[in-house]
């Protein structure tokens, strides 16, 4: 019991502390520091395997944090920073402009609002396969279909109903969460996003751009009309960059490599091929082909090789705010189930009646509840995903399915949060209030959210 204790009371502390903004992985790592310390005192859980062990207990504390990091770091970490490395790029290069484009100038020949509105959202859902960064996302829909929309006769805040929602879904190979999903389950992340992502995703996209079409027109009749629409449209356009029309190769390039490598794909169309490719050798060898593109478009090595620093940059970037984010909610979730806090809670919630469907149900609100008060998906998906594997075996279920569920619910999180970066940038850029932002999503996030959990439970057949 008074590890249980513990463990509440350092979970609340961590919440509090994220709350005021203070550096996630830290304080994670932290909390996870005492409440193992505090098992190892208690003599509760079994800290390292004996053959790693240092023979002094103190130290085996840190040989076995030591020893995360050291393998997240060697194995999906560096998988992750080559993912982040390639999609910054394809920013920098402005590869995903030139994709981005092509998508979006169908739209300029629409005449009603709502229409642009409702292809928007479709097509930007999309292309968020391709751009797994949320604020990356969101930007690159600001300068491209934010223009659009506006001109389409739509309001400020109504346009930016569809640019915060761009990366509702999470879903993608790319994206972070799904990579360290996969990696906790040691599953195929192409079969992940084809089988277990792909259909959830699309059946609640349909509900989800439904309550934004009531939503929107309400909140718009409600609000009075906007007289600033046009605001900063020629400043945005500005910055778009021009590049040949062959650079929106780029950034689907590497998804159609691993889509053409699976087995789920070769075996069905009976294709003789049969290699292993995963997302980050993908992107690690399209990234050649780009810096190929750009020493022919910029016909200068030296000028190319300027920009293609940007992808090592970017890949120490995504090591300090995601692998060390993953360590530390590792750390935190070796420490809860060191105290016995989840065996007690899994217990609890069985002997009080309560299957594998109210446990998942409690876990999806508390990470979106979490996403929501952090503004970021990552950091309470990667705080609670570590725990996955001993709940769902707790519970006599497939581990992948909470791990789908927790993983949409913590990118709905966000998609209401007001400090998320992503709402925080455009809102600043169209010149309104993040809160106001935020109000725009929250309805059709909840509609998502409510619509999503039941078709998990019977998509997986709970």
């Amino acid at each position: 019991m008074l590890g249980i204790t513990l463990a509440l009371v350092i979970t609340i502390w961590i919440a509090v502390m994220l709350v005021r903004k203070h550096y996630a992985p830290g304080i994670l790592l932290i909390g996870g520091f005492i409440l193992i310390t505090a098992s190892v005192l208690m003599g509760t859980g079994k800290l390292i395997d004996p053959k790693f062990a240092t023979g002094f207990t103190p130290f085996d504390i840190f040989e076995s944090v030591r020893r995360m990091f050291a393998t997240r770091t060697s194995g999906l970490g560096l998988q992750i920073m080559m993912i982040a490395g390639y999609s910054t790029y394809m920013d920098k290069i402005h590869a995903s402009d030139a994709l981005c484009n092509i998508f979006a100038s169908p739209l300029k020949k629409l005449h009603s609002p709502m229409l642009v509105f409702a292809l928007a959202f479709i097509i930007t859902q999309f292309l968020s396969i391709f751009v797994p960064s949320g604020a990356g996302m969101a930007l690159l829909a600001m300068i491209t279909f934010y223009p659009i929309l506006i001109r389409a006769g739509l309001s400020r805040l109504t346009a930016l109903a569809v640019i915060c929602s761009t990366r509702m879904f999470g879903w993608g190979p790319a994206s972070p969460n799904v990579n360290f999903g996969c990696g906790l389950l040691n599953r195929d992340v192409t079969e992940y996003f084809l089988l277990y992502q792909s259909p959830i995703v699309l059946f609640t996209l349909v509900f989800v751009l439904i309550a934004h079409l009531i939503v929107q027109p309400y909140w718009d009749r409600k609000e009075g009309p906007d007289l600033e629409e046009l605001h900063k449209l020629s400043d945005m356009e500005a910055t778009k960059g021009e590049v040949p029309l062959i650079y929106a190769i780029l950034p689907v390039l590497p998804l159609v490599l691993i889509m053409g490598c699976s087995p789920l794909v070769t075996e069905y169309f009976g294709l003789p091929w049969k290699i292993k490719l995963n997302i980050a050798n993908a992107m690690f060898m399209c990234t050649f082909l780009a810096f190929a593109f750009e020493i022919i478009h910029r016909r200068s090595f030296g000028e190319a090789l300027k920009v293609f620093k940007e992808y090592f940059v970017a890949m120490g970037r995504i090591f300090t705010l995601v692998v060390c984010l993953i360590v530390a909610g590792e750390v935190f979730a070796k420490g809860l189930m060191m105290t016995g806090t989840l065996d007690t809670l899994v217990a609890s919630a069985q002997s009080a009646g309560l299957g594998a469907k109210s446990l998942i149900a409690a876990c999806c609100l508390v990470t979106m509840i979490s996403a929501t008060l952090m503004g970021s998906g990552n950091a309470a998906f990667f705080s609670f995903a570590a725990m996955v594997p001993n709940i769902a075996a707790s519970l006599d279920i497939d581990p992948v399915v909470m791990t789908v569920a927790i993983d949409e619910f913590a990118s709905f999180g966000r998609t209401i949060s007001p400090i998320f970066g992503a709402i925080i940038a455009v809102s600043g850029i169209a010149g309104v209030s993040p809160f106001q932002a935020a109000k725009r999503t929250l309805i059709p996030t909840i509609v998502g959210a409510c619509v999503a959990l039941p078709f998990i439970f019977v998509y997986f057949d709970l």
